[in-house]
């Protein structure tokens, strides 16, 4: 099924799109009108005693946000804003889940024909540079490691999207001939997503490192690392096996985990 504008969020096609077993796995999905962000309304869920898995939509975030606490704009125009909140031991790190994550949501795109994606480390779908998705992954430690994977997808933008925001941006209207049918797709994302963390449960990152050389954005590139206090170029050297990006400076290499410094690309 494929659409010229995307059309409302629907709880029926939505469920029609996952298979029985991912449905018994899904305590509820949640989806608004309206919302601060789907990220916060599953923490409000937790809060009030609700627990994962649970899966959040909605039409339109009034105070979405991403991986710096930057603001995620988020228009009522048919953008795909989707967070999963998942409860994994309490024992256990997700390192570089937010890179197993854009792999897999890369994988999803390819298959709706979508090709020449590349993720930028550590968590932007690109296309040529453009950014069309964003992944926010939060986590709170209890009884559970309760962690909420949020995804924000481009199908359409307004024109002045770019007046708002600082880096180059694109969505699935400007690389499709015809959109993929949005509930379709949010159901799709939600079952491979669900697998994705039962996997990772399991193994963590180390069965989607041999994948990341193929989507690395920043191979091959000279880029600057921006902090709060300076900024300093670089050469990116990959990952390791926890996710950290490597990089030379000085002739030396280093590692960095810290998600908060932000990476522009230098030409």
């Amino acid at each position: 099924m494929i659409e010229h504008t995307p059309s409302p969020l629907s709880l029926s096609l939505i469920q029609h799109a996952l298979d029985t077993k991912t449905r018994a796995k899904l305590n509820d999905i949640l989806i608004f009108d309206t919302i601060s962000s789907t990220n916060d309304a599953l923490w409000q869920q937790l809060d009030k005693g609700r627990h994962g898995p649970l899966v959040c939509l909605s039409e339109t975030q009034t105070a979405g946000r991403g991986r710096r606490g930057d603001l995620w704009h988020s228009p009522a125009t048919g953008n795909l804003y989707l967070s999963i909140l998942w409860p994994f031991p309490a024992d256990m790190t997700h390192n570089g889940l937010s890179i197993a994550i854009g792999i897999s949501l890369i994988q999803v795109l390819k298959a709706e024909g979508i090709n020449d994606l590349q993720l930028k480390w550590p968590n932007d779908i690109l296309h040529k540079r453009k950014k069309l998705a964003g992944i926010l992954v939060e986590s709170r430690l209890g009884t559970k490691q309760n962690t909420v994977v949020g995804i924000g997808l481009n199908f359409k933008l307004p024109p002045d999207t770019q007046n708002q925001i600082q880096q180059p941006t694109t969505s699935l209207e400007q690389l499709c001939k015809t959109l993929p049918c949005r509930n379709r797709l949010a159901g799709t994302i939600i079952q491979t997503m669900i697998t994705l963390l039962e996997r990772f449960q399991d193994c963590g990152l180390n069965e989607f490192l041999p994948q990341w050389q193929q989507y690395d954005a920043l191979a091959n590139q000279h880029i600057s690392l921006v902090g709060p206090d300076d900024t300093i170029d670089v050469i990116p050297c990959g990952i390791n096996q926890h996710g950290e990006l490597r990089y030379l400076h000085n002739d030396k290499l280093h590692t960095l985990s810290n998600s908060h410094i932000s990476i522009r690309f230098n030409s």
